[in-house]
């Protein structure tokens, strides 16, 4: 059995995870980090496949993120960011509508499509205004209610709700009802307004690699599940155990290692994503393409080698398509349902070739309700143990890292590290 003794152990090395090792150790802190994976990121991975980069389902980094633009270094990221707009995709035709603000030769072709009427067109300029001059703590205070009641509200008609809200937010969300809090829709929204969509120029696994940059070698352990947590130690299925000050959980909730903590009141959302190669380069296009077809599988396309050419290797194209659900569907299956409606648009899809299918069982939390912060008391579960992850707050990069700062912050005024206070 292995024995060791530092002043904080951190389990988990998702983004909340890394993002409280890094505090931890700005604050100058021994820190181990245990992680169950062979790899840090949790969901934020990025793999190589034969040259190409393959995100573990698709996503991406909005640069406006408060916490994002405090811990990162998006210099060295080497960010590349998606035009602002979206191509709107209905059956066999594509209406492209943009950002008049930022992209002023759009105003036109975004005014007249058939995506939604004018007062629409309007009303969504009118919506980036207005949040723009919000502040993200007034959006969190405010009265939640699901997104869809909140666009009805605002104005906006049934027609542009299905086809730009719907399945732009389907992807964001993991859910097409707009089921999701207000709060979250306006917060993200106000940080596409605010910012870009963008990825690391090395795929999204950057993100993690840097935060990970702090940790020694001998402050990270890979394939160590942790099976219980006993006051200041904790074991594994390894039949090691390790000791520490403090301890910060940093897993998703799933596998949140102790009973104080209810695994059942986190409910889920899940990913589906599928990637397709080219043998040739496919036409330059940096929008994301939403699939206005509700009753349909694929909600949204991205090539992702006219954003960051290292995606793919030279002469070759990397298409990420996000689908809504894939449940009871084998490969096979879902491949052949898939082809079928890239055909709409793409009719050379019938040449790219499936390289790789991620099924991500817990993709976000349920962002049914949200939050943009939580007390000290929250992220302290006993004497000596505390907690972080999206799951406290909202399903997000910035919350994830948000939540870390919390549950450090809550840490170091603890009567572990003051106990002259105690």
């Amino acid at each position: 059995m292995e024995e060791q003794e530092v002043d904080v152990l951190i389990i988990g090395a998702g983004i909340a995870g890394l993002t409280a090792a890094k505090l931890a150790k700005m604050a100058g802190k021994k820190t181990l980090v245990i992680e169950a994976s062979d790899g840090v990121g949790g969901r934020v991975r990025t793999d190589d496949k034969d040259g190409f980069l393959l995100d573990r389902g698709f996503q991406v980094l909005l640069t406006a993120y408060p916490e994002a633009k405090k811990l990162l270094d998006y210099k060295k990221l080497d960010l590349k960011a998606f035009r602002p707009g979206a191509i709107v995709l209905s059956r066999h035709s594509k209406h492209q509508i943009g950002d008049p603000i930022r992209q002023p030769m759009l105003l036109f072709s975004t005014l007249f499509s058939p995506v939604g009427t004018l007062a629409d067109k309007l009303l969504l300029l009118k919506l980036k205004i207005a949040l723009a001059f919000t502040t993200v703590e007034k959006i969190f205070d405010r009265p939640e209610m699901d997104t869809m009641a909140y666009l009805q509200r605002y104005g906006f008609s049934k027609k542009f709700i299905d086809n730009f809200f719907r399945p732009f937010f389907t992807g964001i969300f993991l859910e097409n009802e707009l089921s999701t809090s207000s709060r979250m829709f306006e917060f993200t929204f106000k940080m596409f307004g605010q910012g870009l969509a963008a990825v690391p120029a090395g795929g999204m696994g950057m993100i993690s690699a840097q935060l990970a940059e702090v940790l020694e070698k001998d402050e990270l352990i890979l394939n160590e599940r942790v099976t219980g947590i006993d006051g200041n130690a904790i074991h594994t299925k390894s039949g090691n155990s390790y000791t520490a000050r403090a301890i910060i959980i940093a897993t998703d909730a799933p596998h949140i290692p102790v009973s104080a903590f209810s695994k059942n009141a986190i409910e889920r959302k899940s990913a589906l994503t599928l990637y397709f190669n080219t043998g040739k380069k496919t036409a330059a296009t940096q929008l994301i393409a939403l699939n206005s077809n509700r009753e349909q599988l694929v909600n949204n396309i991205a090539f992702m080698d006219h954003i960051s050419p290292a995606y793919a290797p030279k002469d070759q194209s990397l298409i990420s398509v996000s689908v809504s659900t894939g449940e009871g569907l084998g490969v096979q299956e879902l491949e052949q349902k898939v082809r079928q409606e890239l055909l709409q648009w793409y009719p050379e899809s019938s040449k790219w070739q499936l390289l790789q299918v991620y099924a991500i069982p817990y993709a976000l939390p349920k962002n049914d309700t949200v939050s943009h912060t939580v007390s000290p008391n929250t992220a302290q579960l006993s004497a000596n143990s505390f907690i972080c992850g999206d799951h406290l707050l909202n399903g997000s990069i910035n919350a994830a890292m948000k939540s870390a700062e919390i549950a450090v912050s809550a840490m170091l005024a603890s009567s572990i590290f003051n106990q002259q206070k105690s």
